[in-house]
C-alpha cells in the first residue's frame, strides 16, 4: 500500500460499523475513482495478510470484521506519517506560525521541505502572505543569514496567530495532539509540521491549567480548553523572543479585580519557572483576558456582586425576557435558563470587550436547521449590543441561539420497543450539549439518554459497558467497548437520516424508511438511464427521502404563517368595549374550529391581569396566548385588526393576534415570518391600513412572498 491507501486503511478500521466510498472521497480530498484504486490495493494487503476483503454493502459503505477491525490495529504499525495535501491557504498559515512561534530562524529550503512543494511554490505563497500582512499593518521581511522576520504591533501579530492557528488545527486534531500528552510522549500525529510543537512543553501547561480550574472553581470546555493550551504555548514562545503584549492601563486596573487574574497570577508563576523566563504584569493582564473569554461548563465561583456581573445578569433577565414574547413560549425553569446563559453571555462580553475572534463552526449549521430561533435570537440580541456598545457577531449569536434552541422541545421518531442507554459525550460546551440532547431526544424517542457529559467526565467512567449501551459523540473516542457514533453538534437532515441508519443497524431493526440510501437509488438509476446533474439528483432525493424520514413518527412538519392564519381566521372589525372583548373575540375562531378549549381563552386572560402587558410585541400589535397544557388542541393561530386602538393596560393596540401551539416549537416558523413581516415598516404600514378581510389576507400572502420570508 501507499501512503494514502494506509490512511484511508486507518479510517476504515476507526469507523463503526460502515463507511461509505462517497465520505472518503470526501475526507481525502480525491475522486471516488482514486479511492477505488486505493481499495483496491487495501484488498490486496488484507488478502495477503488475513486472508480477506472488504465487504461493501449496498446502501451502507464498506464493512470490516470489528474484532479483525480491533486486531489489525493492536498488531500493526501503520506509519505514523498521514497522508496529506497542504491547500496554498494553509501553506500561508503555517509560513506565519512557524516564523512567529519559534526561535529558530526560517528560510525558504525549510519551507520546500515542510511542504515538499517547489521553491517558486513556496515564493509565491510568500508574496501572498506579504501583501495580507500588509493590509493589517504587519512588515514580512527577509534578513539573510537572519531568515524571515515578522513586525509590527504585538497583540495584532498574536490575534493573527490564532486566526491562523485556528485555520488549520481542526479541533479533533488538537484533541488528539493532546490527548497524547496522557499516554506516550514520543508519538506525534503523523505529521511533520506538528514537530513546531513540544509535547513535555504542552503536557505542563495542560498541567497547571487543571490547577488553574481547581483554583477558581470552573470547567473550562472541552474544546475551548484545549485551544486554550496551544495559545499559551505559543504566547510563551513569543515572550521567549522577548515579544511582549501591552495592555492599556485601565484595563490593567479592572482585570485585576477578577478572581481569574489572581488565578494567572499563580499560573504564570508556574510557567516563569518551568519555561525559565520572565513573564511581566502586562502579560499576566493579557493570559487573563483569554481566561475570562473562555467558554465553562460550570463557574462555582461567579461574582454576582460586581458591577459588570450586575449589568450583565440585567441584560440576560431581559433577553430571557422577550424571547419568550416573542417566541410565544414559556421556560419551564427560567432561572436555571438565566443562570445558564449568564454563564455564557460573561465570556462572550470579554471577548467582544478584548476583541478576541472566535469561529463559531456550529454558525452555519444553527442558521439553516435553525432559523427561527436564529431569527428570534437576532431580535433580543440588542440588550447585549447595548451593554457593551459593539454589534454582535452571527458568531456569537449561533452561540446564544444554542441556549435557547436547548431549551425548546419536539417530539421525535421511535427508534424500538425496547429501550436502549445513550450516552453523550459533547465537547463544546453547556449550550451546545443542551441543544444536541433536545435533538437526540426527539430523534430517538424510546431510547433513554443517561447523561451528557464532557470529555472529561467521559474518561473518568470506569466500566463504561455497565453504564450504557452506545454513545454519541461529537468527537472521535478511543474504542472501549461500547459503540461510539461521532456526530456534528447541529444535525441536518442527512445526519439524522445517517445516525438512525446505522443505531439501527446496531440493534438489529429493519426501519423501513432508515434503509433508504441515495447511493443505493443512484446505482439502480445508473443501470437504466444516464444521469446528467447526478448532485441535483441527490440533493432532490435527500431534501424528499430525509424530510420524510424525520417526519414519519407524527406527521411532524413546523407550519408556515400561511397555514396556521388561513384568511378563514382573521377578521376586521370596528370596535369592541375593552381588551378582554378583543382577545375573546379573536380567539373565538379557534375556539370554534376545534382548536381550543374555552379554558385557553379565560388562561390567556388572567395571564395579562397578572403579567401585565407582556403580550404586546411591536408597536399596536398583542400576541395573546397561554401554555399548551391549558387547553390547546391543535396548533393555530387566529387575527383581528380593529379600526381604532384599544387600551391594554396602557398599551394601546389595534391587532391583536392569538396563538395556540401544541408545543414549544411548531409555532416557531410562523412566528418568525410574522415578525419579519412586522419589522418592515412600510409592509407594517400597508397591513395595518388594510380595510376588509379579503385586503389583509392578501397583504400578508404577497409580502411574505415577495420578501422571500421562509
Amino acid at each position: 500500500m501507499n501512503q494514502r491507501s494506509a490512511a484511508i486503511l486507518n479510517e476504515i478500521l476507526k469507523t463503526y460499523p460502515y463507511i461509505s466510498v462517497r465520505e472518503l472521497a470526501d475526507q481525502f480530498n480525491v475522486s471516488r475513482r482514486t479511492i477505488y484504486s486505493d481499495l483496491d490495493k487495501i484488498n490486496d494487503w488484507l488478502k495477503e495478510h488475513y486472508d480477506t476483503e472488504l465487504i461493501r454493502v449496498r446502501g451502507k459503505g464498506l464493512y470490516l470484521d470489528h474484532d479483525l477491525k480491533s486486531e489489525i490495529l493492536r498488531s500493526q504499525k501503520f506509519s505514523s506519517e498521514t497522508y496529506y495535501e497542504y491547500s496554498q491557504m494553509e501553506r500561508r498559515a503555517w509560513i506565519f506560525i512557524y516564523i512567529v512561534g519559534q526561535p529558530k530562524a526560517c528560510f525558504l529550503r525549510y519551507f520546500q521541505d515542510l511542504f515538499q512543494v517547489s521553491r517558486n511554490t513556496v515564493i509565491d505563497d510568500i508574496k501572498i502572505l506579504k501583501g495580507d500582512l500588509e493590509k493589517i499593518e504587519i512588515e514580512l521581511t527577509a534578513e539573510g543569514n537572519m531568515g524571515y522576520n515578522i513586525k509590527g504591533n504585538e497583540i495584532v501579530i498574536r490575534n493573527n496567530l490564532l486566526k491562523y492557528l485556528t485555520e488549520v488545527l481542526p479541533q479533533e486534531s488538537l484533541y488528539n495532539f493532546v490527548k497524547q500528552t496522557e499516554t506516550n510522549h514520543k508519538q506525534n500525529n503523523g505529521l511533520s509540521i506538528y514537530n513546531i510543537l513540544s509535547i513535555d512543553d504542552i503536557t505542563y501547561i495542560k498541567k497547571i491549567l487543571d490547577e488553574y480550574e481547581q483554583v477558581v472553581e470552573i470547567e473550562i470546555t472541552d474544546e475551548v480548553r484545549t485551544r486554550i493550551i496551544i495559545w499559551f504555548y505559543f504566547f510563551i514562545q513569543r515572550i521567549k523572543q522577548k515579544k511582549y503584549a501591552v495592555v492599556d492601563p485601565a484595563e490593567k486596573d479592572v482585570i485585576h479585580t477578577t478572581e481569574e487574574f489572581i488565578g494567572a497570577k499563580k499560573l504564570c508563576e508556574r510557567l516563569s519557572n518551568y519555561f525559565r523566563v520572565v513573564i511581566p504584569t502586562n502579560e499576566v493582564v493579557y493570559f487573563t483576558r483569554y481566561l475570562l473569554s473562555a467558554k465553562v461548563n460550570y463557574n462555582f465561583n461567579i461574582r454576582f456582586d460586581s458591577e459588570e456581573m450586575k449589568e450583565l445578569t440585567s441584560v440576560v433577565e431581559e433577553m430571557v425576557y422577550d424571547f419568550q414574547k416573542f417566541a410565544a413560549v414559556d421556560f419551564p425553569e427560567p432561572t436555571k435558563m438565566i443562570h445558564n446563559l449568564l454563564l455564557h453571555l460573561k465570556p462572550t462580553y470579554y471577548r467582544k470587550k478584548y476583541g478576541i475572534q472566535i469561529e463559531n463552526v456550529l454558525k452555519d449549521s444553527i442558521k439553516n436547521n435553525y432559523p427561527e430561533i436564529f431569527h428570534l435570537t437576532k431580535k433580543v440580541i440588542h440588550h447585549v449590543e447595548n451593554l457593551i456598545e459593539q454589534e454582535i457577531d452571527d458568531n456569537e449569536v449561533a452561540y446564544i441561539a444554542m441556549h435557547f434552541g436547548g431549551w425548546l422541545r419536539q417530539e421525535g421518531v421511535d427508534l424500538e420497543l425496547r429501550k436502549k442507554k445513550m450516552l453523550i459525550v459533547c465537547t463544546n460546551g453547556l449550550g451546545t450539549s443542551r441543544l444536541l440532547e433536545s435533538q437526540l431526544q426527539r430523534l430517538f424517542t424510546d431510547v433513554d439518554i443517561i447523561d451528557v457529559i464532557s470529555l472529561r467526565e467521559y474518561e473518568d467512567i470506569d466500566d463504561l459497558v455497565k453504564v450504557t449501551d452506545f454513545i454519541v459523540s461529537t468527537i472521535l473516542l478511543p474504542d472501549r467497548g461500547v459503540p461510539v457514533f461521532v456526530v456534528d453538534p447541529i444535525l441536518n437532515n442527512h445526519d439524522k437520516a445517517q445516525l438512525l441508519k446505522k443505531v439501527s443497524s446496531l440493534f438489529e431493526k429493519n426501519i423501513q424508511q432508515q434503509m433508504l440510501s441515495i447511493d443505493t437509488i443512484i446505482d439502480i438509476v445508473n443501470r437504466y438511464a444516464d444521469v446528467q446533474h447526478e448532485q441535483d439528483l441527490r440533493s432532490e432525493l435527500d431534501a424528499y427521502l430525509h424530510s420524510n424520514m424525520i417526519t414519519i413518527n407524527k406527521g411532524y412538519i413546523m407550519p408556515d404563517l400561511l397555514e396556521l392564519l388561513p384568511e378563514s381566521r382573521i377578521k376586521i372589525k370596528s370596535k369592541v368595549n375593552n381588551w378582554e372583548e378583543a382577545i375573546a373575540d379573536t380567539a373565538s375562531i379557534l375556539f370554534e374550529q376545534g382548536y381550543i378549549t374555552r379554558n385557553y381563552i379565560t388562561e390567556m386572560i388572567q395571564i395579562i391581569k397578572k403579567e401585565g402587558p407582556y403580550i404586546v410585541i411591536s408597536e399596536q400589535i398583542a400576541l395573546p396566548h397561554a401554555s399548551p397544557d391549558k387547553g390547546v388542541k391543535k396548533t393555530g393561530m387566529s387575527m383581528m385588526l380593529l379600526e381604532n386602538d384599544i387600551n391594554l393596560l396602557g398599551k394601546p393596540v389595534r391587532m391583536f393576534i392569538v396563538l395556540a401551539s401544541m408545543d414549544n416549537e411548531q409555532h416557531l416558523k410562523a412566528l418568525s415570518q410574522l415578525t419579519q413581516l412586522l419589522s418592515n415598516r412600510k409592509v407594517k404600514n400597508e397591513i395595518m391600513s388594510a380595510v376588509d378581510q379579503s385586503e389583509l389576507a392578501h397583504l400578508i400572502k404577497r409580502n411574505i412572498t415577495t420578501m422571500k420570508i421562509d
